[in-house]
């Protein structure tokens, strides 16, 4: 539970601290939204885990036209398979990443995001979490296709499909 107001915390400073410094600035420059989050458990792990579903806040600053950096904070519950008659409980992430996209024009975009991922499990620890993805962008919402993995002796990966609504 720590892991969580800390990791929530971060976030809400970050947003805040943008929010300030753009209010003087173009209000198209920096966006905040939130959104749900699917995937498809890749790899080994698709073996004990059927399915990711999460929320995710996202800020970005659109530093040119082509380029933008993004800010996103989130909860991912994998969903555990029954095999054998065993179910393997379901279990909580917590990623918290930096990027950077670049738009080769205004609907569409391809990025690259890094930070870390908590477990919400006892002792579970975090992980370093890295996210290529490409993207669809409207006034109003975008959607992004992503695998994100993260690594803590081995990897952790899912093909994720992310729809954020944008607050104006």
């Amino acid at each position: 539970m720590k892991k969580i107001l800390f990791a929530l915390a971060i976030v809400a400073v970050s947003f805040a601290a943008n929010a300030q410094k753009t209010s003087a600035a173009k209000e198209s420059e920096f966006v905040f939204g939130g959104g749900v989050r699917v995937g498809l458990p890749v790899g080994d792990v698709h073996n004990a885990y059927s399915f990711v579903i999460g929320a995710e806040l996202q800020g970005e600053y659109m530093f040119s036209p082509q380029v933008s950096g993004t800010l996103t904070a989130g909860y991912e519950e994998w969903l555990g398979k029954t095999i054998a008659g065993f179910k393997i409980p379901s279990t909580g992430f917590i990623p918290v990443l930096a990027g950077v996209r670049v738009y080769p024009s205004p609907d569409f975009f391809i990025g690259g995001k890094a930070g870390v991922t908590f477990s919400t499990e006892s002792g579970g620890g975090s992980s370093f979490t890295y996210e290529p993805q490409v993207g669809y962008n409207t006034s109003k919402f975008q959607l992004a296709l992503g695998y994100q993995a993260f690594t803590n002796g081995g990897t952790t990966a899912h093909l994720g499909l992310t729809g954020i609504y944008k607050f104006h």
